[in-house]
């Protein structure tokens, strides 16, 4: 399993690299408004997702918002750290522990195995893209936002740019 987690780590680690260490610096360093570089990185992570297999409206949807999320865990923080690790163990538990797809994907290897011929679409599950992709998921994904918002608001977290 440590060894599953490690290829996990480095494949959402790499997201992250790119996503929020590299396109979102140069978005906040381009823009005197954070909120365009939290927004458009938002939504160029999103982009990079649409070609996943059984990708929806939904999906895309909830994918800008947790790259909404990981992009105010990142400006509020000032560390990629915490978003590489909430990615990577999002991850390693949809696909390694639970065995079901994540962004669309499905792992060979699984701790639990979900029968994909009994599996059915709800609110809480989507057959093609995974949890990921319901309003399940959007909903806790927003409070997770809001949460992250008012905890930087509260506690006056600003960037101190150690990007730059």
């Amino acid at each position: 399993v440590i060894p599953l987690f490690i290829v996990v780590f480095i494949q959402s680690s790499a997201e992250e690299l790119l996503c929020r260490g590299f396109l979102y610096q140069r978005l906040r360093r381009g823009y005197k408004n954070p909120a365009i570089a939290v927004v458009g990185n938002a939504l160029l992570f999103s982009l990079l997702h649409a070609a996943n297999p059984g990708v929806s409206q939904l999906a895309l949807l909830s994918i800008f918002f947790v790259g909404l999320l990981y992009s105010l865990m990142v400006y509020y923080c000032d560390s990629i750290w915490m978003p590489m690790a909430a990615h990577a163990a999002w991850n390693f538990t949809q696909n390694i522990i639970f065995g079901l797809p994540n962004s669309g994907n499905v792992s060979p290897v699984s701790i639990f195995k979900l029968d994909a011929s009994t599996a059915m679409n709800s609110f809480s599950y989507d057959v093609g893209f995974g949890v990921e992709a319901t309003i399940v998921a959007i909903a806790i994904i927003i409070v997770s936002c809001i949460i992250v918002y008012l905890w930087g608001s509260k506690n006056n977290k600003k960037p101190t740019e150690i990007w730059n």
